[in-house]
C-alpha cells in the first residue's frame, strides 16, 4: 500500500494557471490556506483540488494532461465501524488524522485533498477506506458534506455518487474521487434548466403555467411582464423558496427542490428592498455579513480579503468607508449584491433591482448585472425597466397567470410580438394571456411533456455558525448601529435626564416621606412614582419600537441564509437591556438627589435606593420587550408613532397610580399584561405607599404591600410578561417552519 505522506501532489484535471474559486473568482492575497497567485475576478475558473504532501503543502500542483484521480481503494485502513466510532468524538472541524489510510479533505494546505473554496472548512471531511468500501465522514463542518444532495455525517460511497463540499462537486467512481468536469457539467445541465414548471395554489388558481427556460453560465436573463404575471413568484420558485406543482428546476445538474440543502449556497437571492443597514459603512456591513455567512475558522483577515475581492469586482472599493445611506440608489443595490457574492453563488437572482431608480442609475445596475454574468454566473433579473434590455441575452415575457408570451433574445421580440412598442406588447398580453401563450406555442412548437416531478426535499435549517458566534456578531452590530445613528443616540442619551427631571416638578418637599394630608402635595410620593414608571415605560418602549420593522427585510434575508431567530433576539435583548439599565440608573440618581431615597426601608434588596432602581430598571426592560412586540406587529414605519402613543397612554391608565384599577372588572384584568401595572406595584411596595398616603388616595391593592412576598410577586410578573412578549416576537418573526 502506498503511504499517504509519500503520495505526490495530486491535481484533479486543471491547468496550474487556473485558480481556486473565491466569492468573486480568486483567492485573497494571503488566503487561509497559504499564498497563491492573484487571479482575475469572476468565477469563470474552476477551483483547484489537489493532494498535498508533507514537503510541499503549499506548492502549486503540476499540470497534467489527463485528470488525476484519488485511488482510495488502494489504501489500507481500519474497519469503517471503528472509524465511525472515532469520528463521533472529534471536535468540530478537526480531521481524523490518526486513522491509518484516512484521507483528509478541506481548505487548509495540510489536508490530503485541498479545496480552496470559501465555504469549505479548514478540515472539512475525511475519506476512510474499509473492508466494506470507502466511507466519507463529515468533520462537523459548518456548511456540511452532501452525498447526492443529502447532508450526511457519514456515508458509504458507491460508484457515481456526487459528493458536494461548499459549491464544489466531486464524483466517486471506480474507487476514485475526482472533480466533476466543468465542461461536461455545462453540457449536461445548461446551467439553469426550467422545464414545464407549473405552480397551482388552492388546487384551482394557477400562478405559473408550464414555463420552460434554459440559461447557460455567463448569461443574463430578464423576466418581464405586466403586474400580476407572476414574475416575482417565478423568481422565488427558481430560488427554491417554493416548489412547483409539476415540472422541475435544475441547476448544475442538481434538482433545486429535491437537493435544496446542498444547493442553497450556490443561489444568491437579492430582494427588492435593500438588505444593508444604512447606518453602517459598506465595509462594516459586509464584514458583519461575512461573520454570519462564512465558516467560523476563517480569520478576520480572511474575511477582509473576501470582502475586498467582492467590492473590487463590483467597483465599490472607493466607497469602502462610506455609510450606506449616503450612497446613491444604484450603489446601495451594489452593496446588497455584494452581500450575496460573499459565498460565491453561481446563480444570482434579483427581484426588481432597478425599482425607483432614475434612468442613469438604471443603466448602472443593468451594466453591473451584465458584468456579473460575464464573469461566469447565471443571472436572472425580474424587472419593470425596459430601457436596457438589450444588455440581456434573453428575455422571458410572462402574461397574467404566469403564461409564457415570449422567450428568446430581446432583438427578436419585435418580430414575435408584431411591434416593438412595449405599451402595446404589455397591453396585448394583459388583455389576452391565453392568446399570447397560444401564439408563443405556435411559434416554438408544443413543449415537451413535463418531466416527472421529484419529491421536494424539506427546506431544512440552513447551515449556520454557532449560536454564540451569531449572538456576538449581532450584539456588536446592534451596538454599532445605535452609536452610528447620531440623532437616535443623542435622543437615547438625553431622554433619561428629561424623565428624571420630571420627578423634580412634583410639588412638595418630603419626597418619599410622609406628606401633610392638608398640604399642597398630599400625594407627593405617589406622583413621583407615577412619573418614574411612566418615564420607564416611555424610555423602554421608545428604545425598541422601531427596531424590528426598520430591518425586517434584512433579518428575513439573513434568516434565510442561516441566522438563528433565537440568537438574533437574544443579542438584541441583551443590548437593549444594557441601555435600559443605564437609562434607569440615570433617572433613579436624579430622583434620589432631588427627592431623596425611599424612607421606609427596602423589603428585599437591603438598600431602598437600590431597590427603587431595580423597580425602574425592570419596568424599563419589560417595556423594551413590549416595544419589540409592537415593532413585530407594525406593517410600516408610519405605524410606529401611533403605536408608541397608544402604548404609553394606555399604561398611564393601567399603572393604577393615577386611576385606580384594582378590583375594577375589565381594567384590572387588562392591566395584568402591562409593565406599568407591575412596575408601579413594585415601586409602591418599596416605598410603602399604602403607609405614606393612607386613605382614599391609595387603593387597597395587595400587590403594593411593603412585604417581600408582594415585591417578589410584582418582580416575577414583570419577568413573566417580558418572557411572554419575547415569545410572541419570536413566533411573529420566525420563518415558516423555523
Amino acid at each position: 500500500h502506498q503511504e499517504v505522506d509519500h503520495l505526490h501532489l495530486l491535481h484533479l484535471g486543471f491547468d496550474h494557471e487556473a485558480q481556486p474559486r473565491y466569492p468573486t473568482g480568486g483567492p485573497p492575497a494571503a488566503p487561509p490556506t497559504g499564498a497563491q497567485h492573484a487571479p482575475p475576478s469572476g468565477p469563470q475558473h474552476a477551483p483547484q483540488i489537489y493532494r498535498s504532501t508533507a514537503s510541499a503543502s503549499a506548492a502549486a500542483p503540476p499540470t497534467t494532461a489527463e485528470p488525476a484521480v484519488l485511488q482510495t481503494g488502494r489504501i489500507g485502513g481500519d474497519s469503517s465501524v471503528l472509524a465511525t466510532s472515532m469520528m463521533k468524538i472529534l471536535r468540530p472541524g478537526k480531521a481524523l488524522e490518526s486513522t491509518p489510510g484516512a484521507i483528509t479533505i478541506g481548505r487548509a494546505n495540510d489536508n490530503d485533498i485541498v479545496i480552496p473554496e470559501v465555504l469549505a472548512s479548514r478540515h472539512h471531511a475525511t475519506l476512510i477506506p474499509g473492508p466494506n468500501g470507502t466511507e466519507i465522514h463529515d468533520n462537523r463542518s459548518i456548511n456540511g458534506t452532501f452525498v447526492n444532495g443529502s447532508r450526511v455525517d457519514s456515508a458509504l460511497l458507491h460508484d457515481g455518487d456526487v459528493v458536494t463540499i461548499g459549491n464544489i462537486d466531486l464524483v466517486f467512481h471506480g474507487g476514485t474521487l475526482a472533480r466533476r468536469d466543468q465542461a461536461a457539467t455545462a453540457t449536461r445541465t445548461g446551467g439553469l434548466d426550467v422545464r414545464g414548471v407549473t405552480w397551482t395554489i388552492e388546487t384551482t388558481k394557477t400562478l405559473l403555467d408550464n414555463i420552460s427556460l434554459t440559461a447557460q453560465p455567463g448569461t443574463l436573463t430578464a423576466v418581464i411582464g405586466p403586474s400580476g404575471a407572476g414574475k416575482s413568484t417565478f423568481a422565488r420558485l427558481v430560488a427554491g423558496y417554493t416548489h412547483p406543482t409539476t415540472g422541475t428546476v435544475s441547476f448544475e445538474g442538481h434538482n433545486i427542490h429535491a437537493e435544496y440543502a446542498s444547493l442553497r449556497s450556490r443561489i444568491g437571492m437579492v430582494p427588492q428592498d435593500d438588505v444593508v443597514h444604512g447606518q453602517l459603512t459598506v465595509q462594516q456591513a459586509l464584514m458583519y455579513a461575512a461573520e454570519l455567512r462564512l465558516p467560523p475558522d476563517t480569520t478576520k483577515e480572511d474575511r477582509a480579503q473576501v470582502v475586498a475581492r467582492v467590492l473590487e469586482e463590483l467597483e465599490m472599493t472607493k466607497h469602502l468607508h462610506t455609510r450606506v445611506d449616503k450612497l446613491s440608489g444604484g450603489q446601495r443595490k451594489r452593496a446588497s449584491v455584494a452581500l450575496e457574492l460573499l459565498t460565491g453563488p453561481s446563480l444570482l437572482i434579483l427581484d426588481e433591482p432597478t425599482s425607483g431608480l432614475d434612468p442613469a442609475l438604471d443603466r448602472q445596475v443593468m451594466t453591473m448585472l451584465r458584468q456579473l454574468a460575464d464573469a461566469g454566473r447565471v443571472v436572472l433579473v425580474v424587472t419593470h425597466s425596459l430601457t436596457y434590455l438589450d444588455v440581456c441575452d434573453q428575455v422571458l415575457l410572462l402574461a397574467p397567470g404566469g403564461k409564457t408570451a415570449f422567450c428568446g433574445p430581446p432583438s427578436q421580440i419585435g418580430a414575435a410580438m408584431g411591434t416593438t412598442n412595449w405599451a402595446d406588447i404589455f397591453s396585448g398580453v394583459a388583455n389576452d394571456p391565453d392568446g399570447a401563450q397560444a401564439r408563443y406555442l405556435a411559434r416554438t412548437g408544443p413543449p415537451p411533456p413535463p418531466p416527472p416531478a421529484e419529491k421536494p426535499a424539506e427546506l431544512g435549517d440552513p447551515s449556520h455558525t454557532s449560536l454564540f458566534r451569531q449572538f456576538s456578531t449581532i450584539a456588536r452590530r446592534q451596538m454599532r448601529l445605535i452609536v452610528s445613528d447620531r440623532g437616535y443616540f443623542v435622543f437615547l442619551a438625553v431622554l433619561p435626564f428629561i424623565m428624571g427631571s420630571l420627578s423634580m416638578s412634583v410639588p412638595g418637599d418630603v419626597g418619599f416621606g410622609i406628606p401633610n394630608p392638608m398640604g399642597a402635595a398630599p400625594n407627593e410620593p405617589g406622583q413621583i412614582l407615577v412619573l418614574l414608571n411612566v418615564g420607564a415605560v416611555f424610555m423602554g418602549t421608545a428604545l425598541t419600537i422601531r427596531d424590528l420593522i426598520g430591518e425586517r427585510a434584512i433579518f428575513l434575508r439573513e434568516q434565510a441564509v442561516g441566522l438563528s431567530t433565537s440568537a438574533y433576539l437574544l443579542a438584541k435583548v441583551c443590548v437593549y437591556t444594557v441601555f435600559a439599565i443605564v437609562q434607569s440608573a440615570i433617572v433613579t440618581v436624579i430622583t434620589v438627589i432631588g427627592k431623596g431615597a425611599p424612607t421606609q426601608g427596602a423589603v428585599a434588596l437591603g438598600k431602598p435606593a437600590l431597590e427603587l432602581f431595580a423597580d425602574i430598571a425592570l419596568t424599563c426592560v419589560a417595556s423594551a420587550m413590549l416595544g419589540l412586540a409592537l415593532s413585530a406587529i407594525a406593517k410600516s414605519n408610519e405605524q410606529i408613532m401611533p403605536l408608541l402613543v397608544v402604548a404609553v397612554m394606555s399604561q398611564l391608565v393601567f399603572s393604577g397610580g393615577m386611576i385606580p384599577v384594582t378590583n375594577r372588572v375589565g381594567l384590572d384584568q387588562m392591566s395584568w399584561v402591562t409593565p406599568a401595572r407591575w412596575g408601579f406595584a413594585a415601586s409602591a411596595s418599596t416605598a410603602d405607599l399604602i403607609k405614606l398616603v393612607p386613605g382614599p388616595l391609595t387603593p387597597k391593592d395587595s400587590h403594593w404591600h411593603h412585604t417581600p412576598g408582594a415585591w417578589w410577586f410584582d418582580i416575577g410578573m414583570l419577568a413573566l410578561i417580558s418572557a411572554g412578549y419575547l415569545g410572541f416576537v419570536r413566533w411573529r418573526i420566525r420563518l415558516k417552519g423555523g
